[in-house]
């Protein structure tokens, strides 16, 4: 169901909330990314007014911020479709009591730049085929910390998940589970022209809806970049999972660095262990991988699946394949 409109980004915002977040901290181009000639009514972002979500629980901490739990009273929308006989009708409508995650990041009450930058990123990344549904933007009333409101994915991270279900996993489900992956950093790099640069299995999570299949959704765009911008300086983001190349100084943070972690995930999916699992995260770690340590495949796993997480690996970022071609050659 679609509307005429000028901007996708609508907030709809209260004059009592109004203060709580203005047009004027927007930056231009985010103003600009927002502009469609048309949207889809449950596509719409909205400002929510922190009393509209009840049973926040905190469920994780990253290096940059924290993840909650909620429900929102008001609830997310839909389009009901209606039969009157010969016709049918479509209402727009909300599902009350909706359980949605809050995403913060650390002192967005005091610099919302990077809080900006990162709902950039995922206005970026949705606008472009992202299948994790981003439902608006609401500030916590007590810590003053802003708070980007999205689908709940209920099986937690790709990490979490392999922990909890490795063992009654089949390699059709892994592979599927690769391919959800593949296809959404795809988006991500080619049509969104981003790269994410804290790729790993923390940063996917993993939501399941009566009688469906799981889907996998990449998070955490809070270090993403146009491909056409420049990393220097620290290196973020969690070691094994970082390309020998940007862990060297040699390169910056590239597409082809997102595909060295997926490389990386792949061998987590086959032996069902995070990669590295008791070693220490430190220069002597750092200075093995650079010298081309990588985890080990578990006993059993197909050649062809070993054969594409190696050429992920590479450890010259010219010779990795695309997002667009991992898809290929698991869709095959």
């Amino acid at each position: 169901m679609k509307f005429e409109a000028v901007v996708i980004l609508f907030l709809s915002l209260a004059p009592k909330t109004k203060k709580a977040f203005q047009l004027e901290y927007l930056p231009k181009d985010l103003i600009l990314l927002a502009k469609l000639r048309t949207f889809n009514y449950t596509d719409v972002i909205d400002w929510i007014p922190f009393n509209r979500l009840s049973n926040i629980e905190k469920i994780g901490k990253g290096g940059f911020g924290s993840v909650y739990s909620a429900i929102w009273l008001d609830g997310i929308r839909k389009v009901e479709k209606i039969n009157l006989g010969n016709i049918y009708i479509y209402k727009s409508a909300r599902e009350p009591n909706s359980i949605v995650a809050l995403k913060t990041l650390i002192n967005s009450k005091e610099n919302n730049t990077d809080f900006l930058k990162e709902f950039r990123s995922f206005m970026t990344c949705k606008l472009n085929y992202s299948k994790l549904a981003i439902y608006g933007i609401t500030q916590n009333t007590e810590t003053k910390e802003y708070m980007m409101v999205f689908q709940y994915a209920n099986k937690g991270s790709l990490h979490k998940y392999l922990s909890k279900n490795f063992n009654e996993l089949t390699w059709q489900t892994r592979l599927q589970i690769l391919k959800d992956i593949s296809d959404e950093l795809d988006n991500i790099h080619r049509f969104a022209e981003y790269f994410h640069a804290d790729f790993h299995s923390g940063n996917i999570l993993q939501g399941q809806r009566t009688n469906e299949n799981v889907r996998s959704y990449i998070t955490d765009l809070g270090l993403s970049r146009k491909k056409c911008e420049s990393v220097l300086g620290d290196i973020y983001g969690v070691m094994p999972y970082i390309a020998p190349d940007v862990l060297s100084g040699e390169q910056r943070f590239t597409q082809a660095a997102d595909i060295y972690g997926f490389g990386i995930i792949m061998t987590e999916m086959s032996n069902g262990q995070r990669p590295f699992d008791g070693y220490k995260f430190d220069i002597k770690l750092a200075v093995q991988i650079c010298k081309g340590l990588q985890p080990e495949f578990a006993p059993g796993t197909p050649k062809c699946y070993t054969e594409l997480a190696e050429k992920c690996m590479n450890s010259g970022p010219q010779k990795r394949p695309s997002a667009m071609d991992i898809w290929e050659t698991v869709d095959d």
